[in-house]
């Protein structure tokens, strides 16, 4: 799939199978499935150069911090857009102790402060499991809790869904709102394509 499809859904793909791989203890976080020295011999021994180029930018990309596909998603969009690569599942704390993890984070660079991220999909708040045995409105009452606690820490906050990442100009205008700012090419498409 990682040699045929947008990178969109090759990281869905490859985001899950980093993450069986690191819940099985394969892979250690931070380590791309590109370093799998299966899965890299098997890219590039594939004999077309734009299909080896798109899964090796999927594969380099893949994390198994990824939660959901619209993380994944959500990911293949700021790569598009040129913004950097987040840390992922970072945890806050505060006076009253642990806050809750982000599903993207941004540290600011040079002592300014950092942004934080979530992509909001509906079942967050719609599908019982996800909620946790919560009511729909508990659960959005806690949300509203966490991220005013994490504000308080000084720190921009940005949420976005589906429809950002189906038109990533909405999500562009919403990162830059928020302090970020594009880099251009990544440096990853760079290190990939050489």
């Amino acid at each position: 799939m990682a040699f045929s499809s947008k990178l969109s859904q090759s990281l869905v793909v490859t985001d899950g199978a980093a993450r069986k791989l690191w819940l099985r203890g394969e892979l250690e976080p931070g380590v791309s499935l590109l370093e799998h020295q299966e899965l890299a011999a098997a890219v590039r021994s594939h004999p077309h150069a734009a299909a080896r180029h798109r899964a090796e930018l999927a594969l380099a990309l893949s994390n198994p911090l990824v939660e959901s596909a619209g993380e994944s998603y959500s990911r293949a969009a700021l790569h598009y857009l040129g913004f950097e690569q987040p840390e992922l599942q970072h945890g806050f704390s505060d006076l009253d102790g642990f806050i809750g993890r982000s599903d993207f984070w941004w540290p600011g660079p040079d002592g300014r402060k950092g942004v934080v991220g979530e992509f909001d999909g509906k079942g967050k708040y719609t599908d019982a499991m996800l909620r946790r045995g919560g009511s729909p409105e508990e659960t959005l009452y806690q949300e509203k809790i966490r991220e005013d606690r994490i504000r308080a820490l000084g720190f921009a906050f940005v949420r976005w869904g589906w429809s950002h990442v189906r038109d990533p100009e909405r999500l562009r205008r919403k990162l830059i709102a928020a302090g970020l700012s594009p880099a251009g090419k990544s440096a990853l498409l760079r290190t990939v394509s050489t």
